[in-house]
């Protein structure tokens, strides 16, 4: 299990920071997309609980001068709905689409050593995706041992990217201003009810700032 911690900088910040760490271990591609086969029919998108927190994503990215994804993200999959592909990627998007959740999926194998949830300092800076990423001071970060692996406005890193191989897979499920621990509990389970029946062993964790970490096996 990822040894998971928060640093006490985020209680600095003015609203209440929550957010759900889902670890999977042995993914089955096979059994996933049978899953999906199933999950997707039964699922609702857009739904009015899953836009307003979509829109309260949407709002917190454009205080911070950033672009939220879920909305475009949404609109493509109403109307054509989820891509082909990984199925991991797949099973990342049904969640966040019916759920209104902004999440992230990487490689828990590449992660080194206890993961941490901090504020960025000024200048720090991480390998992403495409480029070499700066963050923002004060911006909401996931780091291990080795740096940081992902940011809430401006994605992953590039070392704990999936790759096609990746059977050990840590989701995180993110919160903003206006989205509750409880809604981000609610998305935790949504990705446990997915990933449950593909993977050979799946953890929870839910994190909210003041308060103690909780771990579901």
């Amino acid at each position: 299990m990822i040894e998971f911690h928060h640093h006490e900088s985020l209680n600095s910040v003015p609203w209440a920071v929550a957010l759900g760490v889902v670890s999977a271990y042995g993914v089955n591609l096979g059994a996933l997309e049978a899953v999906l086969a199933s999950a997707q029919e039964a699922v609702s998108f857009g739904a009015p609980e899953a836009m307003k927190r979509i829109q309260a994503f949407e709002s917190f990215f454009d205080q911070n001068g950033f672009r939220s994804p879920l909305g475009y993200q949404l609109k493509r999959i109403q109307e054509k709905g989820l891509p082909g592909g990984s199925p991991v990627v797949r099973a990342l998007l049904l969640c966040e689409m019916s759920t209104g959740l902004l999440m992230g999926a990487q490689d828990a194998s590449a992660i080194k050593g206890t993961l941490v949830c901090d504020l960025a300092q000024e200048g720090e800076s991480f390998s992403g995706m495409r480029e070499e990423v700066l963050c923002r001071k004060d911006e909401i970060v996931l780091k291990d041992e080795e740096g940081v692996i992902a940011t809430l406005f401006q994605g992953p890193d590039h070392r704990t990217r999936l790759k096609k191989d990746t059977k050990d897979i840590v989701f995180f499920i993110f919160s903003a201003p206006g989205v509750s621990a409880a809604e981000v509990r609610e998305g935790v389970w949504k990705v446990h009810s997915v990933l449950q029946r593909a993977c050979s062993e799946i953890q929870v964790q839910v994190y909210e700032s003041r308060t103690p970490l909780v771990e579901v096996d």
